[in-house]
């Protein structure tokens, strides 16, 4: 009861403080621009935030890195309604309705209905992330290096998952994440290894230089080679409709906590994304829909359908995250690095180790939620206007922030050597057909299941049988292991279609 106590204490303080409130709001603002921008993402906006955040407290960073997700998340609502080009992957579904809507002179309503389902949906996920993490975490309090082995292989198994089109590449860009984990000290022996006399390794392949290699530098690669964004004019789109009227938000009740719901559930599920979340949320709201046969063609629940789906991800995601150490998608792999750097180990031990900086993480998705939709309702011509920047000047911004990021965690300039040389092999390997997220769960989660792993094994004096006496262990591998079936089965069946 002291506990409860004390997080609510905190979790009030942290709400009600105004230094974490800018800094909140600032990180909001960032991710609707990152989100807005077709071509860039909340992943890539939080991995080059990280740095910025190495000389504030945990709850500032982390609170910074949350609103930039959330925003992110919302913020892809408005390419798609306005251009037809989703601002981020799981706003492909919002293109649907949301720009036939535009074409009809409706956007300013799609933009709206997008900003309210957004809200609610960030609000339902953050209720499912206070309720159900602290529960989890308790379960997972006795865990043992088996069990943390077995977590980890069922987080590499998720690779399977995010290898898009092709299993094999996949694959294959998993095992590079890995190989890149192996790079510096062992963690048993200390001796060093794959660091080819260069001191810099001796730590290992710094997880920031990394991300913003894969995520920042291909990105803008692609965006230079490419052709200049499409223009948008902001005088045509009419602001008295923005606002849904309570009869109507009312009228689309079931719609909105249905999609919601549909969201954090598919956000708790690791691997899967906001993109997933919106076409099952889709679907089933065209399914319970009197007049189906308007979806596609301007229909308001569609675009609600969709941006409550994503948007409930978000807290979906964190609660993987945050109880497991598993990362629910690639922007929760960039926020888990994040809290690792300030010295914070996602997993149960947050919960029984830092009660009070998951209270504060709690207060800040809260705060972001609501900032998330106040600033879009006051700033949403804004945002239409940032889709007309030159994507010349907005490349040579993202350059500078990407370097600058990865020369701040050490103050190392073999850091950003590292940054671009990680950000030239992720562009080919783009170029190529291979995901870059299999790549970051490898190197996130390689090194904790080779030291969980070894220590295991430690213990058994060398048996296997550790893994399968013990029942967590034991379930979480078959999972794993359910996991790989399972994609096989799906390359077999497609195989002879191509």
């Amino acid at each position: 009861m002291d506990t409860i106590l004390m997080m609510f204490q905190s979790s009030a303080a942290t709400f009600f403080n105004p230094m974490i409130l800018l800094i909140v709001a600032a990180g909001t603002f960032l991710g609707l621009v990152f989100g807005a921008l077709p071509g860039l993402s909340a992943t890539m906006g939080v991995a080059l935030l990280i740095p910025l955040t190495f000389t504030m407290d945990t709850t500032s960073a982390f609170g910074m890195m949350l609103g930039t997700y959330i925003g992110g998340m919302a913020g892809g609502a408005v390419s798609a309604t306005l251009l037809n080009i989703p601002g981020t992957p799981s706003a492909v579904v919002t293109c649907l309705d949301g720009y036939p809507m535009a074409k009809q002179g409706r956007g300013a309503e799609a933009l709206g209905w997008a900003a309210f389902a957004s809200g609610f949906g960030s609000i339902v996920s953050w209720f499912l992330l206070v309720t159900l993490s602290p529960v989890l975490a308790g379960l997972c309090t006795s865990f043992g290096p088996p069990e943390y082995a077995a977590l980890a292989f069922f987080g590499l198994t998720i690779i399977a998952a995010v290898s898009g089109k092709s299993l094999i590449k996949g694959l294959i860009a998993g095992i590079v994440g890995v190989i890149l984990s192996f790079v510096g000290t062992d963690p048993i022996w200390g001796d060093l290894r794959f660091t080819f006399g260069n001191i810099n390794l001796m730590t290992g392949v710094s997880t920031i230089p990394a991300m913003i290699g894969l995520y920042s530098i291909p990105q803008i690669i692609i965006s230079c080679t490419g052709k200049g964004n499409p223009h948008v004019d902001a005088r045509e789109l009419k602001l008295k409709n923005f606002l849904p009227s309570f009869k109507k938000i009312w009228e689309q009740k079931w719609n909105i906590i249905r999609s919601s719901i549909i969201g954090t559930g598919i956000g708790i599920i690791p691997a899967t994304g906001g993109n997933i979340a919106s076409f099952i949320a889709y679907d089933q709201t065209k399914r319970f829909s009197k007049h189906p046969d308007e979806f596609g063609n301007g229909a308001y629940e569609g675009v609600i359908a969709s941006e409550a789906a994503n948007n409930g991800v978000c807290g979906g995601a964190l609660i993987p995250m945050m109880t497991l150490g598993i990362p629910g998608d690639s922007v929760t792999a960039a926020l888990m690095g994040g809290l690792i750097i300030h010295g914070l180990r996602p997993g149960p031990a947050l919960f029984a180790d830092s009660p009070q900086v998951v209270s504060e993480i709690f207060a800040t998705v809260l705060m972001a939620t609501i900032l998330m939709v106040l600033i879009q309702c006051v700033g949403i011509k804004l945002f239409v206007r940032i889709l007309n920047v030159p994507v010349h000047y907005l490349n040579a911004a993202l350059v500078i922030l990407s370097l600058v990021g990865s020369f701040a965690l050490r103050s190392n300039f073999f850091d950003v050597i590292l940054t671009l040389m990680i950000g030239l092999f992720g562009y080919l390997m783009i170029r190529g057909g291979f995901p870059t997220a299999p790549i970051v769960l490898g190197l996130v989660l390689g090194s904790m299941f080779e030291g969980e792993f070894r220590r295991a094994l430690k213990l058994s004096h060398g048996s296997m049988t550790i893994f399968f006496k013990r029942p967590v262990s034991c379930v979480f591998i078959l999972i794993g292991l359910a996991v790989i079936g399972n994609a096989c089965l799906k390359a077999w069946k497609k195989k002879p279609e191509t």
